[in-house]
């Protein structure tokens, strides 16, 4: 898998995660309240776990290039170098764009939550 599928995967996941804990909310005094806020519960502590094993295998791709380099000649750390940089750049792309998302989330929900008079 090439890094910017992982990174949009993970960031599929941070977004699914919160839209889920942000958005999904059940209301007051339906009677299925508990099982949603259960389901949402769940579905969080999922997507959590899901996002958690993803940073687990970026750290563990990053030890190991980081081992590569430590290990390689002079050529080859230029390879590796460019390789952890672009790594890098498509991590910080994805990671503004899900701030970008989560404070355009939180945007709505303020307008949403605001009497309209």
């Amino acid at each position: 898998m090439t890094l910017n599928r992982f990174l949009l995967r993970c960031l599929g996941l941070m977004i699914f995660w919160v839209a889920t804990a942000f958005g999904a909310q059940p209301t007051v005094g339906s009677g299925a309240e508990g099982s949603a806020k259960e389901k949402i519960k769940a579905e969080t502590a999922k997507s959590k776990e899901e996002a958690n094993a993803q940073r687990d295998r970026m750290i563990s791709e990053y030890e190991a290039l980081a081992k590569q380099l430590k290990d390689s000649t002079e050529a080859q750390k230029k390879v590796i170098l460019e390789r952890m940089q672009d790594r890098k750049k498509a991590f910080e792309e994805a990671q503004n764009l899900l701030h970008k998302q989560i404070r355009d989330e939180q945007r709505r929900q303020r307008q949403n939550a605001s009497p309209r008079g």
